[in-house]
């Protein structure tokens, strides 16, 4: 992500947020461009898998004598070999298309305004944690308001701030 929240540090300014949001807005064009490409190489491929194999493979396969050797091969290697192309497509789209773009659905809501219900929750934690307070503080020096992004760090940190207080520090223990 471009920018992220700390309640250790200063809170971005708002023309860094809206900066920010541009370029994930933009990776997500990129993004979706990328990924209708992706889906024409791997339907190329497939094409060209399947008019090799109806125009080489099967008509070599219906005289098995003539050589039987390519016959065995082609017979015994086909189902692997589409199980091959269909794995390392699914592999790749998974690496470049799947995983960058749940990253980017995620940050685009994150430098959008906080729900007014959100940032009550959070005034309602910042009356227990002075640094939460301090941080709703510093945002509203600022003069913008409080980021859905920012909220959710929030609640991050007062659950981990939670879970140590009652001694949880991996979780729950049995």
């Amino acid at each position: 992500m471009v920018l992220e929240f700390n309640i250790n540090d200063t809170p971005p300014a708002l023309i860094e947020i809206e900066d920010a949001l541009t370029q994930v807005t933009k990776d997500r064009a990129l993004l979706r461009k990328k990924n209708i490409r992706f889906l024409i190489y791997v339907l190329l491929v497939v094409a060209a898998y399947a008019t090799f194999m109806l125009t080489v493979t099967i008509p070599i396969l219906e005289d098995p004598a003539a050589l039987p050797d390519f016959v065995a091969t082609v017979a015994y290697c086909t189902p692997y070999l589409t199980f091959f192309i269909f794995i390392v497509s699914n592999n790749l789209h998974t690496k470049v298309i799947e995983r960058p773009r749940k990253i980017l659905d995620t940050a685009i809501p994150a430098f959008k305004a906080a729900s007014e219900k959100r940032v009550a929750e959070i005034r309602d934690c910042g009356r227990r944690y002075l640094e939460v307070a301090n941080y709703q503080q510093r945002v509203s020096s600022i003069g913008r308001p409080m980021m859905h992004g920012e909220t959710e760090m929030l609640f991050q940190w007062v659950e981990k701030r939670m879970q140590k207080e009652a001694g949880l520090t991996n979780g729950f223990s049995i």
